[in-house]
């Protein structure tokens, strides 16, 4: 064979194998804390709610929620629809600003857990993972409990 060729063919094995390497000392601007989740009955529904912090210089955005203990999860926002009446509705994204706090509250951004697969009682805890556009899927497990203060 010719040697040039068998540069090049090293040259290109080492570029590839450099730099597709992940990046494995990235450590996230995003933290999740303060996890709770309401009881619910099997076949009820419940909601998770938790505080996000964005210690970054750039925003994110929350896309989403699994969670193994509901047949469905979905972000939802709580709204003021006429006089005092509330209503619910699902939302695709959340943003989290830069440098800033964000809560997942009664009344406000929550994670509804709808159609439970089986009880969750107050004391237990249940796992379930907040999917970011470049934070990426980040798991937490969330007491379940009343509301708190109360």
């Amino acid at each position: 064979m010719n040697k040039s060729f068998l540069l090049i063919a090293a040259i290109t094995f080492v570029t590839i194998n450099l730099f597709s390497q992940p990046i494995t000392n990235h450590q996230s601007p995003i933290t999740i804390k303060d996890v709770w989740a309401r009881p619910g009955a099997k076949n009820a529904n419940s909601a998770l709610y938790f505080v996000v912090q964005n210690n970054g210089s750039k925003a994110d955005t929350i896309l989403g929620a699994k969670s193994k203990y509901a047949e469905i999860v979905e972000v939802h926002e709580s709204f003021k629809r006429d006089n005092d009446r509330m209503g619910m509705r699902q939302v695709k994204f959340v943003a989290v600003a830069a440098n800033s706090k964000l809560e997942f509250k009664p009344g406000g951004f929550h994670v509804m857990l709808i159609n439970l697969l089986k009880d969750v009682k107050a004391g237990t805890s249940l796992d379930a993972t907040i999917n970011f556009k470049f934070a990426g899927k980040i798991k937490v497990k969330a007491v379940v409990q009343e509301m708190p203060g109360m």
